[in-house]
């Protein structure tokens, strides 16, 4: 007995699963299509331009350093200026004051100028109207967007 309702039982669930199958098939309103996407958001629609802020810091003469043994037309800051060096760091922020990027002075070469170090912040986002450059001893000096765009040059001033 409990083997006849058992297969009664397994006999049912399949003929049901099979009415289903037909009725759904043949209902109105049933699609094949897949469902449409979601629309995406605006903000999610793609990423910020990114560009590389490229300038140099130039500390004149009387605060520049050359050690004998250096690489020709090498030098560093001297003296109260021995923050401005290769490898010190350069801070990027945004109009908020947010830092947005980050990058190193590279080796200091001597010219007429002084002592000349160039740096790159790579991957900076674009869009701001003013951008603020920070490096050892200068504080935050602003930017305008066009002035960042092409190479530029920040003064260390001696007092």
């Amino acid at each position: 007995m409990v083997k006849g309702l058992a297969l009664a039982g397994g006999l049912a669930v399949l003929v049901l699963a099979a009415i289903a199958t037909v009725v759904l098939a043949l209902s109105p309103g049933t699609d094949a299509k897949p469902p449409a996407a979601a629309p995406v958001a605006a903000s999610q629609a793609a990423p910020p331009a990114l560009f590389a802020l490229r300038g140099a810091v130039i500390l004149e003469r009387p605060w520049v350093s050359a050690k004998p043994g250096d690489a020709p037309f090498s030098c560093t800051g001297a003296e109260s200026y021995a923050d401005i060096r290769q490898g010190a760091q350069v801070v990027v922020t945004d109009t908020s004051g947010t830092t947005i990027g980050l990058g190193k002075l590279g080796a200091g070469q001597r010219d007429d100028r002084g002592c000349v170090f160039q740096f790159e912040v790579a991957n900076v986002p674009a869009g701001q109207p003013f951008y603020g450059v920070e490096v050892p001893l200068s504080g935050r000096r602003q930017y305008t967007a066009s002035q960042v765009a092409s190479h530029f040059e920040l003064r260390v001033e001696v007092p």
